[in-house]
Formats: structure tokens, sequence, C-alpha cells
């Protein structure tokens, strides 16, 4: 299969090569007094501007380091709009999720500095494997809808930008501590040389972030380093970033039974670890290190053209681990008895990602022009040991009973320009080729022998235009094209046993901003129609990763809106309210038949797309008591309710909820310390019990009896049950921060 990419392989390489020395053959003058924003130069290739006809939103280094309590940053996103954010521990420190427009990580493309985060092989961000990185971040921009090409897979909802701190000319040292709410720690410290004699830098940053979690015994310990270190030529830079993560955290993925949320006392119960008996067992957990690399040459060949190029290695390692009760032995290994006793596995992953990426800019006059692209490979085991049975004699050291590898091969290119037409209107074309290549093999726990071998390859084009009434106000309108692949588990968990089809996005935007002398407007027209969609089914599998199928048509229509106002000198308001219908075309249940071991089939009509919520609102009223020094802010935000599957039932929902927080923060500066910064957050304070995330599993059985032993199980008509799980979120808590600059 790999055979395949030798001929994009030759031609990457030499675009690579090549188009530095025609850049310079066009323009050998360098302007060695020219002030070179060397982070602009990194990032332009995939970041979106205000010229671009896309969706989006900035937040800035300031409103990241105000909104910074230790949360993962799903949670320092969650004001933003058609934003939805998920805690499994409920207080959005260890696994934490996100979901754009109803679209959750797997959808959506992650990059730091340009470089990809989505895992290859799930397509999904696990953001407690680089606890803290916020801190070490200037500006995340979050993209709705397909947006801009960029490396990585296609984005199916949503694109989150991160940048990293560039260039601080000043030496400098900061002492971050915080505590809070369920024992929730973090002590941080980062230092910088400034630059010197001109020419060098160096950053780094530890952390650390512990939190016992709202649920019980859902306790995350999480550590991380950052370091830099650049180099600044004449108009050129060479910059190099390494940050680690290591992770302990409690399993906490089972959420709990629907009749438990009410209970004060059982809404915090966790079923991981009960295997064991009478004591939970207290080693449940998932461990986790993942250490990314990243050397990157920045040139300003003269006024117009530059040129980033990128090399990357990331290396992750880790394993659940589990106490299982009652397992057969001959389950696990063939040459063991036919008996049931207790054990304890763990479920391996050791993977190494690693590639290069370029982008060139040409900037005069009426054009804007980049071209860029990427070679990306992904290379994983799975595995699984047993480490410990019941029984003295039948294992003396740990024993493997599974392992598969996967291969992954990524190439793709883009080129995208925008013109200004006139003083007006800019004209905008983005056009990117993608070919991948995925096999793996060997033995996979559940279901035994697996074997596969994918190629895909996508054109994704798009086009658009942008329109500036005045100053502050314009109109901007795009139409894009994305195609994605399915993921591993799509492969190896198929629930009706097809092979999952890739999936192709058509996506409009449509919206206008505009700016009065202190009110700020916009709103977002959007539509996003798919075709061979794959879309959660509600069920989990062991791991807590959902399980998806390929539905024909579906789409996501909406409007975004958005209001910026300053009510007077001290008082502001800043609020974004998101509507939607979010539909599946003539949708086809399959559930299953626990009588015949079959499936039964149910035609539906349209539907509802699962975890999409048609209404989420926010809104942030904030009083500057003293200027820039003092204030408070009150922010609320009110979800509306979501299927949990596909089937539009109303047993199988999660309610809407809303919830108000509260921050007072201060910023002053005495003596020796150049910042001081105080700041409280008060959670939930009205105290309202709420879920924000679920699963679902519906069957059909004559025959079945409840035992009031399993609570997840309900009978909702007839022989239908289902068993559904909900992650309850904490009530009223509190976060206490403290931060200063010398």
């Amino acid at each position: 299969m790999f055979q395949n990419f030798k001929s994009s392989a030759r031609l990457f390489w030499t675009v690579l090569f090549l188009l530095p020395l025609s850049i310079k053959a066009q323009n050998q003058r360098t302007d060695s007094t020219k002030s070179i924003d060397l982070q602009q130069v990194t990032i332009t290739a995939t970041m979106a501007t205000d010229k671009t006809p896309m969706t989006f939103v900035n937040i800035r280094k300031d409103e990241l380091r105000k909104n910074d309590f230790g949360q993962d940053v799903p949670y320092l996103l969650k004001s933003t709009p058609s934003v939805v954010e998920t805690s499994d521990a409920g207080a959005g420190v260890g696994y934490t999720g996100v979901r754009i427009r109803g679209s959750d990580a797997t959808r959506i493309n992650v990059t730091v500095d340009g470089v990809p985060i989505n895992d290859s092989e799930s397509q999904g961000v696990y953001w407690v494997n680089m606890p803290d990185l916020t801190s070490s971040t200037s500006m995340i921009q979050i993209q709705r809808g397909v947006g801009t090409s960029t490396n990585g897979a296609g984005a199916f909802g949503a694109t989150i930008n991160m940048v990293t701190n560039g260039l601080n000319p000043e030496k400098y040292i900061n002492l971050t501590g915080g505590f809070g709410s369920f024992n929730t720690q973090k002590l941080s410290i980062s230092a910088g040389t400034g630059l010197i004699k001109n020419k060098f830098a160096v950053d780094m940053r530890l952390s650390q972030i512990k939190s016992d979690g709202y649920v019980d015994r859902a306790a995350s310990d999480l550590q991380s380093l950052y370091l830099s270190g650049l180099y600044l030529g004449k108009n050129s830079s060479l910059k190099f970033k390494f940050f680690t993560g290591r992770e302990k955290t409690y399993q906490s993925w089972y959420g709990i039974p629907e009749s438990y949320l009410t209970d004060s006392k059982l809404r915090t119960y966790n079923p991981a670890g009960t295997d064991k008996s009478p004591d939970a067992y207290d080693n449940q957990t998932d461990n986790y290190r993942q250490t990314h690399t990243h050397l990157a040459w920045n040139k300003q060949f003269n006024s117009a053209w530059s040129m980033n190029l990128t090399g990357h290695y990331t290396h992750g390692e880790g394993y659940y681990e589990e106490y299982k009760g009652g397992e057969k032995l001959n389950k696990y290994f063939t040459d063991f008895p036919s008996i049931k006793k207790d054990l304890v596995r763990q479920l391996w992953l050791k993977n190494d990602f690693y590639g290069s990426l370029f982008s060139t800019n040409y900037k005069k006059n009426k054009v804007d022009l980049t071209i860029g692209g990427a070679w990306n490979t992904y290379s994983g085991n799975h595995y699984g040991l047993v480490t410990w049975i019941d029984s003295a004699n039948l294992l003396k050291a740990p024993k493997e009973f599974y392992r598969s590898a996967a291969l992954k091969s990524d190439f793709q290119s883009f080129t995208k320009i925008n013109y200004a037409a006139t003083d007006a209107l800019s004209l905008f074309a983005d056009v990117q080729f993608r070919k991948i290549g995925y096999w793996y093999s060997g033995k996979d726990r559940k279901i035994g022998e697996i074997k596969g071998d994918f190629d895909f390859n996508f054109f994704n084009p798009k086009v658009g235009l942008n329109y500036v009434f005045t100053e502050g106000s314009h109109f901007y309108s795009s139409f894009a094209v994305a195609n994605r692949e399915p993921n591993r588990n799509d492969f190896t968990e198929s629930p009706s046993g097809q092979v999952p089809q890739s999936e192709n996005l058509k996506n409009v935007e449509t919206g206008i901003k505009t700016k009065f002398k202190n009110i700020q407007l916009g709103a977002n027209f959007y539509g996003m129609f798919y075709k061979n969609q794959l879309v959660v089914t509600g069920q989990i599998n062991d791991v807590g990763e959902a399980i998806r199928i390929n539905v024909p048509k579906s789409y996501r229509m909406g409007i975004e809106l958005e209001a910026l106002a300053q009510l007077s000198e001290k008082l502001s308001f800043n609020g974004n309210a998101a509507f939607s219908q979010n539909k599946i075309k003539n949708f086809t249940e399959k559930r299953d038949n626990w009588d015949t071991g079959s499936q039964d089939i149910f035609n539906k009509e349209t539907t509802d797309l699962a975890f999409s919520p048609n209404a989420i609102l926010n809104g942030t009223l904030a009083y500057d008591i003293l200027k820039d020094k003092l204030g408070v802010a009150l922010t609320g935000k009110y979800v509306g309710k979501q299927f949990i599957d596909n089937t539009s039932n109303e047993h199988t929902m999660l309610k809407g909820y809303g919830f108000l927080d509260a921050k007072i923060y201060y910023t002053g500066s005495f003596g020796f310390v150049k910042k001081f910064t105080a700041k409280l957050l008060i959670n939930n304070i009205l105290d309202k019990k709420y879920a924000n995330n679920a699963w679902t599993y519906r069957f059909t059985s004559a025959g079945y009896d409840p035992r009031p032993d399993d609570p997840y199980a309900r009978n909702e008509t007839g022989s239908t049950y289902n068993l559904t799980g909900y992650f309850p979120q904490a009530g009223r808590n509190l976060m206490l921060a403290v931060s200063v600059d010398f």
C-alpha cells in the first residue's frame, strides 16, 4: 500500500527544497532592517484573519490568563459560541471533552503551532495528556465549520488552533498557585531569559495539577514541562519546543443511573473498580505520558515572501489498569482452564507520530497567497497484559493476551489565496489535497484477529468573499467541501459489521459583523450538509469511547449571534446565542434483539442528531470596579435538551440545563513584584444539579427481567429497554488562584 505514496513523497520534498530557491531567485535583496513578526510567519498558513470569509473567534493571552484556574482547555472555551464542555470527573480536571455545533473532539481538528494534535487512529484529542498547556499559549483560535485548510484530519465541526508563546524580550519569573474544592491544586513556575545579545532566548515552565474530582475516586495527578529555545538570525529564526505531560487518572467513564441524579449521596457514585469487593480496587487508573518535540525554522526572504519549515515528533505510551471480577480465563489464554477468576489487566498503547510541514506566504499589493503541506506518519501498538490472577499457581509473571499494530501515513498539500478585488471586496479560494494510507493487523482483545488495509484520496475546495462596509463592519460568505476517513473503532467495532465509509461535508457560512460607538454585533448563518456522516449511536465501548455508524444524509443548520456592549464606563456585556436544527434524514435504527440474537430494524423519518442541542446561550456581565485592577464578572450558560442517541426518544435524552459562575479578580504591582494577580472563581453559584454528558444502549427482549442490583436498566415500553449512564457535574464549588510576576 505505502508504495502508492512514493510519487507524492517525491513531489512533497521537491517542492519543500526548491521553493526557497525560486523565491530567492525572484528577489535577492534582503531588507536587514525589517522588523519580523516571527510568530505570524509561523501561523499564517493555518489561521483565519479578518479578511477570511470563515466563522472564527480569537481568545487572546490576557483572556486565557484571566480564566485559567487549572481546568482543561474545554472549560476555557465554554463561553464561546456553540460550545458544550463535558467532564467525566465533574469538575473540569481530568478527562474532559468539547463539542462544537454538536461535533465532538473526533471531528474537531486541533493543532499547536500548526502541528496536528488529534490522535491519528482514534482522531480524538485527550487534553489530559497536555496539562496546563494554556499557560504557555498566547492565543487560541476556534474556526467553526470546515474552516481554512490546515494540517491534520479534515474538520467536520470546527478547528482549534493553539499558538504557543512568542518571543518575550525581557527576562521574567512567574509563580502561580491555586487551590479549591475537591482538593484541587495547581502549582506552576515559569521563567525566561529574555533576549540575550539580540540572538537567543530560553523559556520554561513546570506545572502540577491535582484534584480528587467531584465523582468518587475520580482523582487526577497531572504533571507537565514546557521548554523552548529561540535563535534569532537576520530576518529568520529557529525555534525549538519541547513539552511533555504525565497523567494518572482514576477511571470515571461509566456514569451513573438516571435515578441517582437527584440523590445527593448517590450523585457521586463511581462503579469503576467495584468488581473488587468489598472495597473498590484502588488502582483502576489511566496512566499515560505524551511528549512533543517541534523544531521550526522561519524565514522572511524579502518584503513579500516568507516561509516556515517545521519538523515534529510525538511519543505516547501508557495503559489502563482494570480489576475484572469473574472472568473466564480461557477467554484470555487458550492454554488456561475454563474457570472463572478475578484478575487485573492492563490495556497498553504505544505510539509514535512524526513528520514535517511547510508553508510559504506571498503578500504584496492585492495578493495574499499561501502554499503549504505536510507529510505525517503514525505508528502504533495496542497490546494487553494480565498482571494478576486470583490463583497463585496460574500466573507467575505478567502475560500478554493480545497485540495489534497499525501504521498510518498522511500526505497533504494546500494552496489558498485572498485577492483584494477592490478596497472593500476580497475574494478567497482554497484547495487542499489529502492522501491517506491506513493499515492494521493483529489480535484485538474483543473480536480476535483483525486486518485492514485502506487508502483514501480527498480533494477539499473552498471559496468565499468578504466585503467591508465601513471600518469594523463587514459581510462574508463561503462554501467549503471536506472529506474525512473513518477512525480505528469505526473499522473494528462497527455495530452493523459493515465496512465504514468515508464522510463528505458541504458547508455554507454567511455572516455579518458591525460596530457602533459602544456596541459590536455579529450574526452567522450556517448549513452543514453531510453524506455518510459517522454519527454516535449513544453506545460506548469498555474504555469509554463512542461507537459510530454511517448515516446516508444528515445536516446541521443554524444561526449564531454575538454581542459586545460597553453599557457604561465600568459595566460591559459579552454574550452569544446559537439556535440550530440537527437532523438525520430517514434514519434506520438497528436495535439488538436479545431473544433472537439478531437485530430488529426500525425505519424512522427525520430524527435528531445525538448530542446536538438546539439552543446554546452564553452571557457575561462584567463590572470594572477599579480600572484594570479590580473587577467582578457574572457568567451564565444555558444548554437545551440533547438526545443521547439518534432516535429522538424522550427516554434517552439529556435535559436542558443552565448555571451561573461568578469571578472576582485583582491585579496590581508593588516593590520588586512587576505584577500580582489574585482571582476567585465560584462555579455554579446556584448549586444546580445537572449532567452534561451520557451514554445509552437500547435493546429488545420480551423475557428480560431487570435485576434490582442493575439500576442502569430501564423499561421504556413493552419489550424495549435501555441501559443509560449519566455524568453528573459538581454543584457549587470554588477555586482561588494567585499569580506573581518578577
